[in-house]
């Protein structure tokens, strides 16, 4: 089965707010069970959430019990936890829909607040702060609590200055960071792993059979560690089609689970949310701007201009312009369509200490991408080989010896460039007596 890879990628601008999720009290059973998530004030019920905000924000409130009541406060920390953040506007206790829970697509409730600060902000960043939801009716622990980045916002004095207001002369709209996430700076002991973000791409579950995959890793790719640490470590540059990342050997636990790229096209800044619902990725992982479900179909066109990687400090700016290539009478030029042809998809069965009969496979228009042979393995598609082509793109594909029972699954896959479609086979799904 022959699927051509497309490229786009899409920032969605959104405002971050700090938030956490919290239980439902109508159902005793189901306990601790919404999800709370921070947006842009005019972005209502899309379900994305942004770890970056302006001073005024939205805090949306999804899958809670009926009638749950859910008190909300607001700490400063660290680097900036001298901040001091103060609640000009937006109620603190919060009454949700006398609904019944539907899941993380049902909007509960959603306030409006805008926080003022005392101190200096953080020169890139804002100000950090930590968001702690309480909700009645919760099975055991009721409260939960995220951090995030808001500003730049204006310093004020409480009581002589609307601390509200901000000031447009320090933010570009064109460059806001509404859609990121800054994992990379947050206290991993206040940083929550149970409030899944529901609206996020969770390329840890993706469908084994998705044409284009959009995160790929590589554990076994040596990278090297940052000595002494530094949350400042940067990573390679985005290219066109994918962002590469090489995780540090040493980055702490539970920080590189979340990555945001932002790409410009002609109909405005389109936001890609990547978010390892199910742990973090290690060694060189590769995430496609074409695998993400928000990438746009027939985009031909685009900048890549921002890029976070939680775990890091450091943000990418720039521009990378992307677009298929031109003829001398600037007629645009389709992009070469990459096939792999001769490879078995679909399913067998073998015994234990058997190997998978070898493929002879065919590769048209692969450019200087790599063909890989990737397996399903731990919720994601890791790269288990790079597999040789000759000069006429003939390649042979080995598989590893299967030893234990169970379910294997294989695929081949051939990255899209600006000049190429890219290619992903089918799946060989494999179970082992």
């Amino acid at each position: 089965m022959r699927a051509r890879l497309v490229s786009a990628a899409v920032l969605a601008a959104a405002v971050v707010v700090p938030v956490l999720a919290v239980a439902g009290p109508a159902s005793a059973a189901r306990g601790n069970d919404g999800t709370i998530k921070v947006a842009e004030v005019n972005d209502v019920g899309t379900e994305s959430n942004d770890p970056h905000v302006a001073c005024t924000f939205a805090l949306e409130w999804y899958g809670f019990d009926a009638k749950a009541v859910s008190t909300v406060s607001f700490e400063a920390v660290a680097p900036t936890k001298d901040a001091a953040p103060t609640v000009v506007s937006g109620a603190t206790t919060v009454t949700l829909e006398d609904d019944a829970a539907k899941g993380g697509t049902d909007l509960d409730g959603r306030e409006i607040y805008t926080l003022s600060f005392q101190g200096e902000p953080q020169k890139n960043q804002g100000y950090h702060v930590g968001v702690t939801t309480s909700t009645t009716g919760s099975q055991g622990n009721d409260s939960k609590s995220k951090t995030f980045w808001v500003g730049p916002c204006e310093t004020t004095d409480p009581g002589t200055t609307d601390p509200g207001t901000t000031d447009p002369g320090t933010t570009d709209p064109g460059t806001t960071d509404p859609g990121t996430t800054d994992p990379g700076t947050t206290d991993p002991g206040t940083t929550d792993p149970g409030t899944t973000d529901p609206g996020t791409t969770d390329p840890g579950t993706t469908d084994p059979g998705t044409t284009v995959p959009p995160v790929t890793t590589d554990p076994a790719h040596p990278t090297d560690a940052v000595v002494p640490w530094d949350w400042n470590w940067e990573y390679a540059d985005p290219a066109c089609d994918a962002l590469t990342v090489d995780y540090p050997s040493n980055i702490p636990d539970g920080q590189a689970n979340d990555v945001n790229i932002r790409v410009q096209t002609d109909s405005g800044p389109v936001t890609l949310n990547f978010h390892h619902n199910e742990g973090t990725w290690s060694g060189r992982t590769v995430f496609t701007y074409a695998g993400h479900p928000g990438w746009p179909a027939d985009l031909t066109s685009y900048d890549v201009v921002w890029v976070q990687v939680g775990g890091t400090n450091y943000h990418w700016q720039g521009s990378v312009s992307c677009s298929s290539t031109t003829s001398s009478d600037d007629e645009v030029v389709e992009p070469a369509v990459t096939d792999v042809s001769g490879f078995r998809s679909g399913f067998t069965t073998l015994g234990r200490g058997a190997t998978v009969a070898a493929d002879t496979v065919e590769v048209e228009q692969a450019g200087s991408e790599a063909l890989t042979l990737e397996q399903f393995t731990g919720g994601t598609w890791q790269v288990a080989k790079t597999v040789a082509t000759n000069d006429r793109g003939v390649a042979r594909v080995t598989y590893p010896r299967l030893t234990a029972r169970g379910t294997y699954k294989f695929r081949l896959t051939v990255s899209q460039t600006i000049s190429t479609t890219g290619d992903t086979t089918g799946v060989l799904t494999v179970r082992v007596r």
